[in-house]
């Protein structure tokens, strides 16, 4: 197993999981410091970035003297947001640091958003040639950030009085136009409601408006 000499030939990654007595189980990837490679572990088929490659990185560093070299992963992201979320984590090869499958034919799926900052692919090939897939699983970036809104009761009045003052016909207010179509409706004769309008239903103008009314309630309140 070449990839053992990066971890000075002890067996602390392949032991079980104790970081507290500084052995990490079995990883899925081995780091390379001096060519600033992180190296997938032979026949892993699946990597979940910020678990196997993000986690285990900062592990890498606190063993030995691994933290002379040059940081490998920067992060952004991963705010909280209401609603028991968190912002969409990204993740960044850094200072020239690349990532290798192992030799062979396989596919192999990275789950999480990885981009290096240099812009160029974050995987370089592998030292042979071989049949492989890498499958970059990507998930949301970023949530919608809903600004949250305390208004009071004179915060309330405010508006409801700009709406009604609010010109919206020439020089008319709403309240206005309003006021004008009460007092229209109060000067019809009261024998006019009684004129049936709708011959097939029986209605006076009266129980037909009633009807409008009652719809519109109806769907100002769903």
């Amino acid at each position: 197993m070449p990839q053992l000499i990066y971890n000075y030939g002890d067996w602390d990654f392949w032991e079980l999981y104790n970081p507290p007595n500084t052995t990490y189980g079995r990883q899925k990837v081995t780091f390379d410091g001096p060519n600033k490679l992180i190296l997938v572990n032979a026949g892993e088929t699946e990597l979940d970035f910020r678990t196997d490659v993000y986690s285990n990185w900062k592990e890498w560093l606190t063993t030995r003297d691994n933290a002379k070299y040059d940081e490998a992963v920067t992060v952004i992201g991963g705010d909280p947001l209401p609603g028991q979320r968190v912002l969409g984590t990204t993740f960044f090869l850094d200072n020239g640091w690349r990532m290798r499958t192992w030799e062979g034919n396989h596919e192999l799926t990275v789950t999480g958003n990885v981009f290096t900052t240099e812009g160029d692919p974050i995987f370089v090939p592998t030292l042979e040639s071989w049949t492989i897939t890498i499958n970059l699983n990507t998930s949301t970036l970023v949530e919608a950030l809903v600004p949250e809104t305390n208004l009071n009761s004179t915060d309330i009045a405010a508006v409801v009085s700009s709406v009604w003052n609010n010109n919206i016909q020439g020089q008319n207010s709403a309240l206005a136009i309003l006021n004008s179509i009460v007092a229209d409706i109060g000067s019809i004769p009261d024998n006019v409601w009684d004129e049936i309008i709708d011959a097939t239903k029986n209605q006076t103008a009266r129980e037909k408006l009633r009807r409008i009314a009652t719809k519109t309630q109806d769907i100002a309140l769903r």
